[in-house]
């Protein structure tokens, strides 16, 4: 992100951060910065939408929860960096390589001209000694072309091993820029990629594409009881059953905090509500424990929201559909799930007791 201001407007930007950081109780420090001056520099509508939907929903801005504001729009810039640099090592790589190749096609020419050039000298050669030296001169040129294909041989067995491992290291960048740290499925950014592609290609291919946003019940309650180390363990769980639900081309992502979200390519409304009953169910049957002393907590239950996706709508308003059926299954009493029908703000609602 380009922070590059002028230095007057640069001014009024870190003040109005600061004193909105001040205002709010968040630490200043470079990482909670960094969020509120772009947030205050206006360059983030997502971001700002963030911050101001959580300050009107009271949840407050505690060390934990910017974490996780500054991991969804500014943690992949690392992993990011990783994948340029590897690719930039790549290109560098075959650089070498083609220029090793172009100087040997050139030798190559060359020494066919000096083939040809024997030959005719030959056809005219007029004794013994004249021809031995003809013969010890093409001699020495092959034993030079020799020379530098083998050396050629040994730079490219050597190239294509740093390029394997660039490729390795490549493939494990990407797969950690897309990968949520704690639960270690999709992360936002993933899923924000995703779900473009499956409305890309439901609306191409004019078949359904449906979204789940699921949210932990209660688990601010469970942090506050039980402590981080159980609520990572709880959001830990979740992703597990997520993981084991989905199948194919679906996608299960940590969308932020304690919720997740399920892209459904290619599956109806009715499939999408009977998968995620199954995601309910499965959560629901989990029990929490300490790992050291093996005591039980409980179970844990999940809130979820479906919507189908309808061609040409704003991806925003899809999630924002979703999200209203999510929140609508938890006034109804949470461990719920409900589908957002049409038109806006109707749901069908389905609950069964674990």
């Amino acid at each position: 992100m380009d922070l590059d201001d002028p230095l007057e407007q640069a001014s009024q930007h870190a003040a109005a951060a600061l004193a909105s950081m001040t205002r709010l109780g968040v630490a200043p420090t470079p990482y909670n910065f960094l969020i509120w001056y772009s947030h205050c520099s206006g360059r983030d509508p997502e971001l700002s939408g963030t911050l101001h939907g959580l300050e009107a929903s009271g949840l407050g801005f505690s060390p934990s929860r910017c974490a996780e504001l500054y991991e969804r729009f500014f943690g992949t810039a690392r992993q990011v960096r990783v994948i340029d640099e590897t690719c930039d090592r790549i290109e560098a790589t075959m650089a070498r390589l083609l220029d090793q190749v172009d100087g040997l096609s050139t030798e190559a020419g060359a020494y066919g001209e000096r083939l040809e050039h024997f030959s005719d000298k030959l056809r005219t050669a007029a004794g013994s000694q004249g021809l031995r030296g003809l013969v010890a001169k093409i001699l020495e040129d092959t034993r030079a072309m020799l020379t530098r294909a083998q050396h050629l041989e040994a730079e490219l067995a050597s190239s294509s091993a740093r390029l394997s491992e660039l490729r390795t290291d490549l493939a494990s960048a990407q797969r950690e820029a897309n990968t949520d740290g704690l639960t270690r499925i999709a992360n936002r950014r993933c899923f924000d990629r995703e779900l473009h592609l499956a409305a890309e290609h439901a609306q191409a291919k004019q078949v359904p594409m449906c979204l789940l946003m699921a949210d932990i019940d209660h688990f601010k309650a469970v942090n506050d009881r039980y402590g981080h180390q159980i609520g990572d363990q709880v959001l830990r769980l979740v992703a597990q059953v997520l993981t084991s639900c989905v199948k194919g081309r679906d996608l299960a992502a940590r969308y932020g905090g304690e919720e997740f979200a399920v892209i459904l390519p290619q599956t109806a409304l009715e499939g999408a509500r009977a998968l995620a009953e199954q995601i309910r169910r499965a959560v629901a049957t989990h029990r929490i424990r300490f790992k050291a002393s093996g005591r039980e907590l409980g179970t844990v239950t999940l809130s979820v929201g479906c919507a189908q996706y309808r061609p040409g709508e704003p991806l925003s308003e899809l999630i924002q559909r979703a999200d209203e059926a999510l929140y609508h299954a938890k006034r109804l009493g949470r461990n719920r799930v409900a589908v957002a029908a049409r038109p806006i703000g109707t749901f069908a609602v389905r609950h069964t007791v674990a």
